[in-house]
């Protein structure tokens, strides 16, 4: 039961993280949402989970470029966590968000967030080479260089509200709960015209 009430605050949060990955807003929203900057970083000892070669290009502001991970990924030593915050005037000034999502273990993570928030994003064959999550999810998350061409989120399923101005976003892998490596990730929220 703590475990799935946990899994639905990560839901609520990872939108933030959809937010994060996405370039123009397409949906009608109250708000429109532009990828502003991603600075990835390399981990405490090592670099096991490598965003360094993502890049936001063009005037929607899409994501392309690759994702790294330097082994097999099991639940068994790998984390991952996200951490929100906002900057209201959009001066940089952030204050974190009582919101996030708190460590999950990657396998669990992968099957009920990723599938039902970035999958259907992210389509094999498609826009990555990421392979498909099956119902009964992807363990271990398998080591490889995986590509991402042209990342538009689909934020029909967002919710209404959400912070305007600058949003960062901190996601942050672990490996024995050491840190392996992440991405902050900066997007611009603004009302509709």
């Amino acid at each position: 039961m703590k475990f799935s009430l946990s899994m639905q605050f990560c839901e609520s949060a990872i939108l933030f993280i959809i937010c994060v990955l996405n370039g123009f807003s397409k949906a009608e929203q109250p708000y429109t949402v532009k990828n502003e900057r991603l600075e990835p970083f390399q981990g405490l000892k090592e670099t096991a989970f490598d965003l360094s070669d993502l890049k936001i290009v063009g005037r929607q502001r899409y994501i392309n470029g690759s994702v790294t991970l330097a082994e097999d990924m099991s639940s068994e030593h790998f984390k991952f966590q996200v951490e929100i915050f906002s900057s209201p005037q959009g001066d940089g000034q952030y204050r974190q968000l009582p919101m996030g999502v708190p460590r999950t273990p990657v396998c669990e993570g992968v099957k009920e967030l990723y599938t039902k928030l970035l999958e259907p994003s992210l389509v094999e064959g498609k826009n990555t080479d990421f392979p498909h999550v099956p119902e009964d999810g992807l363990c271990p998350i398998p080591k490889g260089q995986y590509f991402v061409k042209d990342l538009d989120m689909k934020t029909d399923t967002w919710p209404n509200q959400i912070p305007r101005g600058l949003l960062k976003a901190k996601l942050t892998f672990f490996k024995d709960e050491v840190d392996v490596g992440g991405s902050y990730v900066i997007i611009r929220v603004e009302d509709r015209e």
